[in-house]
């Protein structure tokens, strides 16, 4: 079974992911949260699966979870994950500002 990993800008995207939606509704967080770490799970197993953001930055893909993209690497025992953001946010200024 492959593994996957959270950068810490990853680890502070999903902190403030879950505290904005626990704000109305910690259930709904937690759920998110879940379904997250589910989808991370099974994509660590399928590296390439995810869609391809090459635009973005060289060999970087990415899945949605809702209305959240989770952002990541291949690697060859799994993914690294660098982001979790919302959809709707300007992507290509969000890596830009990154990098």
């Amino acid at each position: 079974m492959n593994s996957y990993s959270f950068s810490e800008e990853a680890v502070r995207d999903l902190d403030e992911l879950c505290e904005y939606v626990a704000q109305r509704n910690a259930s709904a967080a937690s759920r998110l949260f879940e379904a997250i770490r589910q989808k991370c799970k099974q994509v660590a197993n399928f590296p390439k699966m995810g869609k391809r953001y090459e635009a973005l930055a060289p060999n970087l893909r990415g899945f949605a979870v809702q209305d959240y993209i989770v952002f990541y690497y291949p690697r060859p025992d799994g993914i690294n994950i660098v982001r979790v953001v919302s959809g709707y946010r300007d992507l290509e200024s969000l890596f830009t500002e990154s990098n």
